[in-house]
């Protein structure tokens, strides 16, 4: 797994110099009639929505569009069994106009009083079906790799997710986003059908000083398993501005709604810069 991984990242690193080169280049919508050559034209990143809703990433909530960028995250969850601190990093790149890919790697993970780890890696391979200015639809495949440690309970499970993202502004600054997807697993996880819907609004330009494209956003997510157990539902409200530059400031907490879900509550603090 690491040689792929490792295989990966260094094919990803040949094509930084050339998508970075598509910052020139003028951005237009894309819709079917030049769909097969687009996958191999180099990625142009898309302008804010026409009232000025970025196309950044929330916490808690799906991207119907490409970003390319590098997370670091923390989040610490108040669970039944005890508390669990968990050290997050993401890679996001697209690889044209057309495709995308995210890496999502639990690099440390501690459950107090059964151990710490790696976690399990995900992988998530996006296809751009149409973008305008102010809507972009994609959908993708999502697969849970069996990678992490027995001591945090990983290391068991491996999982495919087809899904659709949608990102649209609504205006003065606002946007909507959201996912539908499936999620097969083998006998270790558990089978479901996922949503999730996210709302936020950005109140100030990305040049203000402080707090460039300071946004708030709230988002819901919905599990439903295929084996009538007990549905998770959970609610995310969160903060994200700009520190300096391409880099960000993300925080949040994740509220369960339903009795059953194991846990409390779940803070989260996340840094992303864009490249």
């Amino acid at each position: 797994m690491n040689k792929v991984l490792l295989a990966v990242s260094l094919g990803l690193g040949c094509l930084i110099p050339a998508a970075a080169s598509a910052q020139s280049q003028t951005w237009t919508p894309l819709d079917n009639s030049a769909f097969g050559s687009e996958f191999t034209q180099r990625w142009i990143p898309v302008p804010d929505g026409s009232s000025g809703a970025p196309r950044q990433g929330w916490l808690g909530a799906p991207d119907g569009f490409f970003t390319r960028e590098v997370h670091l995250a923390y989040d610490w969850t108040d669970a039944d069994g005890g508390d669990i601190d968990r050290v997050i990093a993401r890679f996001n790149y697209p690889l044209s106009r057309r495709v995308w890919i995210g890496i999502e790697a639990p690099i440390y993970q501690q459950i107090d009083g059964s151990g710490s780890g790696f976690g399990d890696v995900g992988v998530t391979a996006q296809v751009m079906l149409a973008e305008t200015r102010d809507l972009s639809i994609n959908a993708g495949l999502g697969f849970e790799l069996p990678t992490g440690d027995d001591a945090i309970g990983a290391g068991e499970v491996f999982g495919v997710t087809p899904q659709i993202n949608l990102w649209t502004d609504l205006g003065a600054g606002v946007s909507f986003r959201g996912r539908a997807s499936y999620s097969s697993r083998d006998q270790n996880g558990a089978d479901g059908f996922s949503l999730s819907l996210a709302l936020g609004q950005t109140v100030t330009p990305a040049s203000a000083e402080p707090l460039g494209q300071f946004t708030y956003s709230l988002a819901l997510n919905w599990f439903e398993p295929d084996d009538a157990g007990e549905s998770q539902v959970s609610l995310t409200p969160a903060l994200r501005s700009r520190i300096q530059g391409n880099l960000f400031l993300l925080t949040g907490v994740e509220f369960p709604i339903n009795d059953d879900a194991g846990y409390d509550q779940r803070w989260i603090v996340q840094l992303v810069h864009g490249f």
